[in-house]
Formats: structure tokens, C-alpha cells, sequence
């Protein structure tokens, strides 16, 4: 085993550790049942030679009693050792997968920007399961297969030296063997692994993405990719199988040679008086004995080989270091006045790449304030430093005079709460949805909020109310609707700061209206931060800051900058002008194929 290897199972350790105990006695279980079963060829010796060769019918009564008797006591005790085995396997890796998701949540979005969603599922799910398999072949199969091979070697001796050598010999061949193999397999399990994680991402892609192959009719099209993906991972497999296929063949192979070569001589030395047939019956035996846990190690290099590399890559990914980390003595705000302050902020995704400089804002409790300008601006990157997904490069965020990065997390997002462009749903009833932030609150809480929100009207009048099932991510409920019950959701977390994220761009002008008046009730009385795009939703706001490459180019009342040659007001002369031609006679019967009324 290569120091690499060494290293891995150490680490995996920290998770067997609080069951040594369990598996230690488990392992002793083993070792009395495996004693047990390894008696039956003595038992055979002496009832050849003793019971049937003095012709001792008692005797004979008696050993098969004992027999019936010993494999009674040895099934109690391989149920029990397997089960002292299993339920520690099964709970270290229960163990496992927890302190996986909980790592995965704990790292920021650049990671899950950069790590594909079902290559993270496979890490969870297939990694885990065959590193389970590895573990159960390591310390059962391998644990109880080298003591039966320990214990038959020494019985072999014991026998006849002269036949054991014959053993001996062949033992640097199937190590030899073995090792060739076990290099190969690694490599190809490896290859096959990583493929598959691949498939899985890509397959997650267009499940998520079905709406948009529908609308394209690219099902065909797709079922043709996926084809293509999936084809190697056949030959991947078949490869693999069928190498550990040859190596149980050779294996095999070594054993019947050995096994021929034993009866040959061992039959020479009973014409000789040298050796009785008993004792050559229980060496037969215990060779079979012996080579079975030899074929059965070279067996598990498949597992071994594939349990090493999920290993491999599960560490890797229990590798990656936070990037948001809580300070040691982090400070408790459990309920903000809601005063924020950006000083001196820049910020970039990656190394010399600025989206925010020398970002300078303050925000006094109660206001709201607008964050307008082009894409790429660095609106939403405004948010995203508010909310702490990522840390600022430099300068720093102040919520009521205290850093941002100085509160606790809980007490951060406690405080500052966002509704996004999509806001998201989980699959379970819109009471549950409302709940997610807080779920403590009685059902009269869940009521008030949603008929805050505007959303109670609806929910009424469905057939469940808020007992309805929203499906994954709301897909029974249109925009509008989904849009309303995160509200609601925020409405009851109650945050001292808010922060609307186009929350009202993606919706149609009548959904539109109905969730800005949920959002007006949601406002009052709350610092908001407000990033549009749409400049008439932000006339209202106390302040509108213009943004353009990363830093304030205007700020203002929406009729000061009006009156101003800036940015803003080219911006909304652009978009009234936009407004205009959608709202015209000509744009609507260019847009429905209908003739120009003036024609």
C-alpha cells in the first residue's frame, strides 16, 4: 500500500474511531466463528481414521453430534459478529454523509460556481456507497480471510511439512499477480469514476434545464448527447469487470495446479506409509481452505480499487477551505436598528478583475435606497457582499457600526434578509415554504404574513390552502404566485435590512403590480436596498445611486437626476422610449402579425 493510500485511511479513521470498540469485539466474534468452521477437517481426519477405519460406529455417532453441534454455536455467533460489523459500517458512513452536506454547506458560492451540481450528487451518493463497500470488505472479508489463512498455514505445517511447501511456493506468484492486477484496476476505476461523474452533471443540466429543450424540440437531440456520454462508461465498465473476471481466473488456475500437484505427491506418500489418508484428506481440505481466502482477497481489488478512489475524491472535496469563515468570538446582533455602511469597497470574482472600486455608501436606518445601471455594473455584487456569500477584497461593511464579518452568520442573515428575480422553492406545501427561515411560528403567523405578502387570496382558494404541494421549486404555481410566498417567507424571517433583487422584473405587468404592493407593505419601516433595472419601480426610492463600471456615478432623488446630464437620464430616456414602442399600434401589430392600421 503506497504512503498515499496510508494517508487516506487515516483520515477515514476519524470516522471509525467512536465504533473501534463495537468492531473489536466484532472482530473477535470473528475470529471465534472462523476457529469454529476451520475444525471440520480435524473432525474429518479422525472420523477417517478413527470412527470408519476401526470400524467404531459410537465414535462416529458421537463426532457427527459434535459437528451438528459446533455449526449451531458458529451460526450464533456469525449473526452476531456481523451484525456488530454492519451496524458500525453503516452508521460511520451515515456519519460520513452528514458531515459532507453540512461541509458543502458551509462553502461559498464561487465554489458551487465552479463545482457542477451532479458531481457533488455522485460525491454523496455513489462515492459514499462504494467506499461502504470497500470498508465492509476491508474489515470483514480481509480481517477474517487473514486469519483463516494464518491459522491453515500453520495447520498445513503441522500436517505434513513436505506438502506445505508446495503452498509456500506458489504464495510470491499470487502476490505478484494480484499486485499487476490491483495497479490496473485502480487506474481503470479511476477513469470509469470521474466519467461518470461527468454523465451525472451533465444529466442534471438537462433535467434542470427540460422546459428549455422542449421549447427548442431538442429531446432527440439530447437523448443522442446523452447516448454519446454514456457509451464510454460501457466500455469502461465491461473492461473493468472483465479484468476482475481474468484475475479470479488465474487465480483459479494457481489453485487447481497446486491442488493436482498436492494429490499427486500427498497420494505417493499414503502408498508410502509416510502420510495416513486421513491426514492427506485434512490437508486436501485445509488447502482448499487456504486457497479460497486467496482467491477471495484478489477478489476484493475491484472494490478496494473503487473504494480507494471515491475515498480519494471525497477527501479532495472535504479538502476545500471556506472561504466565508465565522470569527472565533463572533458578535451576537440579534436585532439590528438596520444602519449599513459600505467604506472604501473593491471587490472582484477573480485576481485583477474589479467589479467593485472604492465603493463608498451610507444608508441610514429606515431609507430606501436604489442601485440602477447597466448589466455588469455591480448591483447584484452589492447584494452579495451585503449578505456575505463573499468577503470584500478591501474597505469593509457595516452593519450598525459593526463589521459585517465580525457578526456571527446566524446573526447576519437574521438581520439582512433578500427576495431574488427567482426566488426559489422547495418541494413540500407553501405553509412549509413560508416557515423555511422561521420555523418556530405558530400557523396565525404564517396566515398575517402570507395576507401581507398578497398571496392569502390564492392560497385560499386552493384545494389544500397552505397544505398544497408546490412541487420542485413551485412548479404548480406561476411566477406571480411563487414570487408572493417568498415574500410571505420574508416577511416572517422580519429583517432589519432588506434587499430586493429584481424582484419584480421577470413578472408581467398585472403579477407585477400586485407583488410591488406586497413589497410596499414589506418596505415600510425597514431599510431597503433596491436593485432594479427597471427605472420606474425606483422613482420612489429616498435615494438612487447610479452605478457604471463598478463605482457611484450619480446619486440622488429621481427629479434631481433628471434634471442632470448624467447616466441616469440617458438611461431613462432610453427606456421611456422603449415603453413607447411596445405600447405603439405599430410594435403591437408588428409583434401579433397584424397590418398596419394606417396601411
Amino acid at each position: 500500500m503506497s504512503t498515499k493510500d496510508t494517508h487516506k485511511f487515516k483520515e477515514l479513521y476519524r470516522f471509525v474511531k467512536p465504533y473501534q470498540t463495537m468492531l473489536t469485539v466484532a472482530a473477535v466474534f470473528h475470529v471465534v466463528c472462523t476457529c469454529l468452521g476451520l475444525l471440520m477437517p480435524l473432525v474429518l481426519k479422525i472420523i477417517i481414521d478413527k470412527a470408519l477405519g476401526g470400524s467404531d460406529l459410537s465414535l462416529l455417532y458421537v463426532l457427527l453430534a459434535g459437528v451438528i453441534l459446533l455449526y449451531w454455536v458458529r451460526a450464533f455467533f456469525f449473526y452476531t459478529c456481523n451484525y456488530l460489523t454492519y451496524y458500525p459500517i453503516h452508521r460511520m458512513l451515515l456519519d460520513l454523509r452528514v458531515k459532507l452536506f453540512k461541509h458543502l454547506q458551509s462553502l461559498s458560492l464561487r465554489f458551487y460556481q465552479e463545482y457542477r451540481t451532479g458531481k457533488l450528487i455522485s460525491n454523496i451518493l455513489t462515492d459514499v456507497a462504494a467506499l461502504q463497500s470497500m470498508i465492509s470488505t476491508v474489515i470483514v472479508g480481509i480481517a477474517s480471510n487473514l486469519f483463516s489463512l494464518l491459522f491453515v498455514g500453520v495447520m498445513l505445517v503441522v500436517l505434513s511439512p513436505t506438502l506445505s511447501l508446495i503452498c509456500l511456493v506458489v504464495l510470491p506468484v499470487v502476490y505478484l499477480v494480484f499486485s499487476r492486477f490491483r495497479k490496473i484496476l485502480r487506474e481503470r476505476s479511476m477513469m470509469l469514476r470521474e466519467h461518470m461523474s461527468e454523465v451525472s452533471a451533465n444529466l442534471a443540466e438537462v433535467i434542470n434545464g427540460i422546459k428549455v429543450v422542449k421549447s427548442f424540440g431538442k429531446e432527440r437531440s439530447e437523448n443522442r448527447s446523452f447516448m454519446e456520454r454514456l457509451k464510454p462508461t460501457f466500455d469502461m465498465s465491461l473492461k473493468l469487470s472483465m479484468r476482475g473476471f481474468m484475475l479470479n481466473i488465474v487465480m483459479d488456475q494457481i489453485s487447481i495446479y497446486t491442488s493436482v500437484a498436492v494429490l499427486g505427491f500427498g497420494g505417493y506418500l499414503v502408498s508410502q506409509g509416510r502420510m495416513t489418508l486421513g491426514e492427506l484428506v485434512a490437508f486436501y481440505t485445509y488447502m482448499q481452505m487456504f486457497f479460497g481466502p486467496v482467491v477471495q482477497l484478489t477478489g476484493f481489488a475491484p472494490a478496494i480499487s473503487e473504494g480507494a478512489v471515491s475515498a480519494e475524491r471525497l477527501l479532495t472535496l472535504m479538502a476545500y477551505v471556506p472561504e466565508i469563515k465565522e470569527r472565533e468570538h463572533a458578535i451576537h446582533m440579534y436585532h439590528a436598528k438596520g444602519h449599513v455602511r459600505f467604506e472604501n469597497v473593491s471587490f472582484g470574482y477573480a485576481p485583477n478583475r474589479m467589479v467593485l472600486q472604492e465603493f463608498d455608501l451610507d444608508v441610514e436606518p429606515g431609507l430606501k435606497v436604489a442601485l440602477v445601471g447597466p448589466s455588469g455594473s455591480g448591483k447584484s455584487t452589492i447584494a452579495s457582499l451585503l449578505m456575505r456569500f463573499f468577503d470584500v477584497t478591501n474597505g469593509r461593511i457595516l452593519l450598525d457600526g459593526e463589521d459585517i464579518r465580525d457578526l456571527s452568520l446566524d446573526s447576519l442573515r437574521r438581520n439582512v434578509g433578500i427576495v431574488l428575480q427567482e426566488s426559489f422553492l422547495f418541494s413540500g406545501t407553501i405553509e412549509e415554504n413560508i416557515r423555511y427561515g422561521k420555523q418556530e411560528t405558530s400557523f396565525e403567523e404564517v396566515v398575517e404574513a402570507a395576507k401581507m405578502a398578497n398571496a392569502y387570496e390564492f392560497i385560499r382558494e386552493l384545494p389544500l390552502g397552505f397544505r398544497t404541494e408546490v412541487g420542485e421549486n413551485g412548479v404548480s404555481l406561476s411566477g406571480g404566485q411563487k414570487q408572493r410566498i417568498a415574500i410571505a417567507r420574508t416577511v416572517l424571517h422580519n429583517p432589519s435590512v432588506l434587499i430586493l433583487d429584481e424582484a419584480t422584473s421577470a413578472l408581467d405587468t398585472i403579477s407585477e403590480a400586485v407583488v410591488q404592493q406586497a413589497l410596499d407593505k414589506l418596505m415600510a419601516n425597514r431599510t431597503t436596498i433596491i436593485i432594479a433595472h427597471r427605472l420606474s419601480t425606483v422613482r420612489n426610492a429616498d435615494r438612487i445611486v447610479v452605478l457604471k463600471d463598478g463605482r457611484i456615478a450619480q446619486s440622488g432623488r429621481h427629479e434631481e437626476l433628471l434634471c442632470q446630464d448624467g447616466p441616469y437620464r440617458r438611461l431613462y430616456a432610453m427606456q421611456l422610449k422603449e415603453q413607447k414602442e411596445q405600447d405603439s399600434p405599430n410594435y403591437a401589430a408588428g409583434r401579433f402579425g397584424l397590418e398596419d392600421p394606417e396601411e
